[in-house]
């Protein structure tokens, strides 16, 4: 049953594939609490981030060959309020992406350019759903992530688009038949709010800006060795507080 759902994506994707040229694309999200912060000192900050997402608004604006995900700025708040928001999507900075990896200036601990690989390991599911009158197939995978308390598997469903074969998504996420327009990893969902195919102008799409490249797990380290300095320095205590 997979194989033929392959084939079916292929089939659709190979006969769609000259007429898609770019396009721009919209997306809100939302978030919901995770478990782990109930009761703590974190839950109201957490819950404020949560609700002020509604007002986050993204776009992927792309060609066949590659792909820009930012923030739109100038919403209805003050961008200010909307910080921790976006932290708490995992979104960090522009990701400029490609077929097969994706580049995201990050600051803060210093300035790099976090290189990311494209998920290789999607699982094609046999399960579809229409989204904003595209059809939508669903892709499933994981991911490992590192917080100082250890190492923790989160799972990601992915519903892509063979009709619009770009193999791009929400905050770099990518490497499918087809554009993802929805996109949950954890308690995170992207979803599409609007589509603009075969734009007059071609996007604008650019490049990060010239600092070290790095991959995420030299990320990691520099971020755990600075928190440690930083501790150390401070004299913090690591509170009781789980997360």
């Amino acid at each position: 049953m997979i194989d033929k759902l392959i084939n079916i994506v292929f089939i659709s994707s190979f006969i769609s594939f000259g007429q898609v040229q770019n396009g721009k694309v919209e997306y809100g999200v939302s978030i919901e609490m995770i478990d782990g912060f109930i009761g703590t000192r974190a839950e109201k900050s957490y819950g404020e981030s949560i609700s002020n997402a509604k007002y986050l608004s993204f776009s992927l604006n792309f060609d066949k060959e590659r792909a820009i995900f930012s923030f739109n700025e100038g919403l209805a708040i003050d961008n200010s309020d909307l910080f921790m928001s976006k932290v708490a999507a995992g979104y960090m900075n522009e990701v400029y992406q490609y077929k097969d990896f994706s580049l995201c200036a990050v600051f803060g601990f210093g300035n790099y350019v976090l290189k990311t690989d494209a998920i290789k390991d999607w699982v094609l599911e046999n399960e579809t759903k229409e989204i904003e009158g595209f059809l939508c197939y669903k892709a499933t995978s994981t991911k490992k992530v590192n917080n100082g308390k250890g190492s923790f598997v989160f799972p990601i469903i992915a519903w892509y688009c063979p009709k619009i074969p770009v193999s791009f998504g929400p905050n770099g996420y990518g490497n499918l038949p087809g554009l993802i327009l929805e996109l949950q990893v954890r308690n995170v969902v992207y979803g599409v709010k609007k589509i603009d195919l075969n734009l007059s102008k071609p996007p604008i799409l650019g490049k990060p800006q010239d600092y070290p490249i790095i991959n995420q797990e030299e990320f990691d380290e520099i971020i755990m060795k600075q928190m440690k300095n930083r501790n150390s320095i401070n004299g913090f205590k690591k509170p009781d507080d789980k997360f």
